[in-house]
């Protein structure tokens, strides 16, 4: 089971860089770039799909490989996941959002 959560937090985090990194299609539903809130923000949400790659990745090894620092690492990538889903909202993100939290929470329940 280890195993199979651990390769769920690399994939979750490679989601990002296949979703933020590419050149905006014009035919896509919405633009990832964008937020609602802020306007053009394409290189804020680059770096911070990057940094939730890299830091949910990071956590997934972890627990494959059984360290202790899994945890502390997994929620901050989550964390991440998060700030970068409010930051470009739509409602396409509602389950993604749905996922970090149930990733924070499964998390914080382990021993």
């Amino acid at each position: 089971m280890r195993w199979i959560a651990g390769l769920f937090l690399i994939a979750h985090g490679l989601v990002h860089l296949a979703i933020w990194l590419p050149k905006p299609d014009g035919k896509a539903p919405f633009d990832v770039g964008h937020s609602p809130f802020a306007g053009n923000v394409r290189q804020l949400a680059s770096a911070l799909a990057i940094a939730a790659a890299v830091v949910l990745a990071l956590g997934g090894l972890g627990l494959i490989g059984g360290a202790p620092w899994w945890s502390p690492v997994t929620v901050a990538g989550a964390a991440v996941s998060a700030a970068l889903l409010l930051l470009t909202f739509n409602r396409w993100w509602l389950i993604g959002l749905g996922i970090n939290a149930a990733i924070i929470v499964l998390t914080l329940q382990q021993p």
